[in-house]
C-alpha cells in the first residue's frame, strides 16, 4: 500500500510538471500571437481569454460531484484527452470563431483535470504531509514556468502553431503513462451513492458553507489581478514596444517570475509553518496588488522586473496556501466538489482580460489602467479576512 501510494503520487506530480511545461510553451504567448498574426483588438483578444475562463466556470459547477462519484482514473483520462484534442486542433485555426471553440474546449479540459489532480494528491497523502506535497506541486509547476518560456522562444522560429503539435505529444505521453499506471495499480471504486450528481449539489455547498463562499469571492478578486499578467500586461508590452522586443521582455519577465518562485518557495514553506494560511493569503494578495500597480508606472525593464518580483512574492504566498486551506475546509468525500468549485474563481479570469482590454483601448495612461486593476485585486484582502472569521461549516 505504501509502494502504491508512492507510485501514484509521483506519477501525478510528474504529470502535473509535463502538463504545465506544455502549457507554458504556448499559452503565455497566445495574446502576442493573436495580436501580431491576426491583428485582433484588445477587446477581441480579451473575449477569447474570457471565453476560456467562462467555459471553465460552467464546468466547475458540473464536474465536482462527478469527480467524487466516478473513478478518478477515468476522469483524468477524459480531461487529458480533451487537452490533446485542443492542442492538435489549434494549428488548423484560421478564423476568429475557431479560437473561441479552442478556448471553450481548453477551459472544459482544465476544469476536469486540475481539481482531480489535487483531489488525488490529497487522498493519497497523509494529512501531516499534505502541506509539503502541495508545495512540491507548486514548485514543479514553477520549474516548468522557468524552463518552458525560454524553450518556446527558441522554437518559435518554427512558428508557434507547430509548437502546439509538440504540446499535444506531451499530453499523449501523459495519457499513456496514466493508462499504464492504472492498469498496474487499479484504483478503488468510489462507494456507491444513491443520490444523483447534479449542478444543484454544487450550489448547495455555497448555501451551507458561507465561509467557503466568501473564500471563493476572494479567489475571484485575486484571479482577476493574476490574469492580467498574460492578458492585459502582455498587450501593454505589445503596444509599447515593437513585436520582437515585446516578446523578449515578456520572456524575461516570465523567467523572472519563475526564478523568483524557485528562490523563495522554501522560505514561504517555512513561513507557512509559523503563520496561519489566512495571514499568508492576505499578505500575498496585498503584494500582488502592489506589483500590478507598479507595472503601469514605467516601461523601463528594470522597473518592470522589480514589479515582477513583488508580484511573484505575492503569488507564491497566495497560491501555495489556497489548496492547503481548501483541503482543511472539507471532508474526503467532498474534496472533488470543493476543489472543482474553486474554478468559480474563473469569474475573475472572465472579467479580467475583457476589462483590461477595454481599459487599454480607451484609457491612454498605463498608470491609470493598472491602478484600477490593482484596486479591484486588493479587495481580496478583506474577503480572506471575513472568511476566516466566519463560523466553521456544519
Amino acid at each position: 500500500m505504501r509502494k502504491k501510494f508512492n507510485v501514484v503520487t509521483s506519477t501525478i506530480l510528474v504529470s502535473i510538471f509535463l502538463a504545465r511545461f506544455g502549457t507554458f510553451l504556448v499559452i503565455p504567448y497566445l495574446t502576442l500571437f493573436l495580436l501580431n498574426e491576426f491583428d485582433y483588438s484588445g477587446v477581441q483578444i480579451g473575449a477569447i481569454l474570457s471565453t476560456l475562463a467562462f467555459s471553465g466556470l460552467l464546468m466547475s459547477f458540473f464536474v465536482g460531484p462527478y469527480i467524487d462519484k466516478f473513478p478518478k482514473n477515468k476522469v483524468i483520462l477524459t480531461g487529458l484527452s480533451g487537452y490533446l484534442a485542443c492542442y492538435i486542433y489549434f494549428p488548423f485555426i484560421d478564423q476568429y470563431a475557431g479560437f473561441i471553440v479552442f478556448a471553450v474546449l481548453l477551459g472544459m479540459s482544465q476544469s476536469i483535470v486540475e481539481p482531480t489532480y489535487r483531489v488525488l494528491l490529497s487522498l493519497y497523502t497523509e494529512p501531516e504531509n499534505r502541506r509539503l506535497i502541495f508545495n512540491i506541486r507548486y514548485f514543479l509547476i514553477n520549474i516548468s514556468a522557468a524552463v518552458a518560456p525560454l524553450t518556446s522562444v527558441y522554437f518559435q522560429r518554427f512558428g508557434l502553431e507547430n509548437i502546439f503539435f509538440g504540446v499535444g505529444f506531451i499530453f499523449l505521453v501523459n495519457i499513456i503513462t496514466f493508462m499504464v499506471l492504472f492498469k498496474k495499480y487499479p484504483m478503488e471504486k468510489p462507494a456507491a451513492s444513491s443520490s444523483k450528481s447534479s449542478i444543484f449539489q454544487s450550489f448547495h455547498v455555497f448555501k451551507k458553507d458561507y465561509a467557503f463562499s466568501i473564500f471563493v469571492l476572494a479567489l475571484i478578486f485575486i484571479t482577476f489581478g493574476y490574469s492580467q499578467f498574460d492578458s492585459t500586461f502582455s498587450q501593454y508590452l505589445g503596444k509599447t514596444f515593437d513585436a520582437e522586443l515585446a516578446v523578449q521582455y515578456f520572456s524575461w519577465l516570465i523567467t523572472t517570475n519563475a526564478i523568483t518562485v524557485l528562490i523563495i518557495q522554501y522560505f514561504v514553506y517555512k513561513l507557512g509553518e509559523r503563520i496561519s494560511t489566512t495571514s499568508s493569503l492576505m499578505i500575498g494578495s496585498g503584494m500582488l496588488s502592489i506589483g500590478l500597480l507598479i507595472f503601469g508606472q514605467s516601461p523601463n525593464i528594470i522597473v518592470l522586473i522589480v514589479a515582477m518580483i513583488i508580484f511573484t512574492a505575492g503569488e507564491v504566498l497566495v497560491f501555495t496556501m489556497v489548496d492547503i486551506h481548501i483541503d482543511s475546509m472539507c471532508e474526503d468525500h467532498e474534496k472533488g466538489t470543493y476543489f472543482a468549485l474553486t474554478g468559480v474563481k474563473s469569474v475573475g479570469r472572465i472579467i479580467g482580460p475583457s476589462l483590461g482590454g477595454i481599459l487599454l483601448d480607451n484609457v491612454g495612461s498605463g498608470a491609470a489602467v493598472f491602478f484600477i486593476i490593482s484596486f479591484i485585486t486588493i479587495l481580496s484582502v478583506p474577503s480572506f479576512f471575513i472568511s476566516s472569521k466566519m463560523k466553521p461549516r456544519i
